[in-house]
């Protein structure tokens, strides 16, 4: 959606022996007929559109993650 301007972390984690670290996961998951794309206000002339219109993201998601590849970039033009 930020048509690569924003870059999303490594997930690291740093242990500490003398507090207890509880993480909940959280997944925000797009119907399978709703199309995701760059929000067109960060698309333009000088930064031309980097990835393409894709529906059923998350088939998309768990076929390249099987495979050990960044689903990300199969939405690169």
């Amino acid at each position: 959606m930020s048509n690569g301007i924003y870059k999303s972390p490594v997930h690291r984690v740093v242990t500490n022996r003398e507090k207890e670290r509880i993480s909940v996961a959280t997944f925000c998951v797009p119907s399978p007929d709703k199309e995701i794309q760059p929000v067109e206000g960060l698309v333009s002339d000088a930064r031309p559109r980097l990835y393409k219109t894709v529906k059923k993201y998350v088939e998309l998601y768990f076929d390249f993650y099987q495979q050990g590849l960044r689903p990300i970039e199969a939405a690169l033009i």
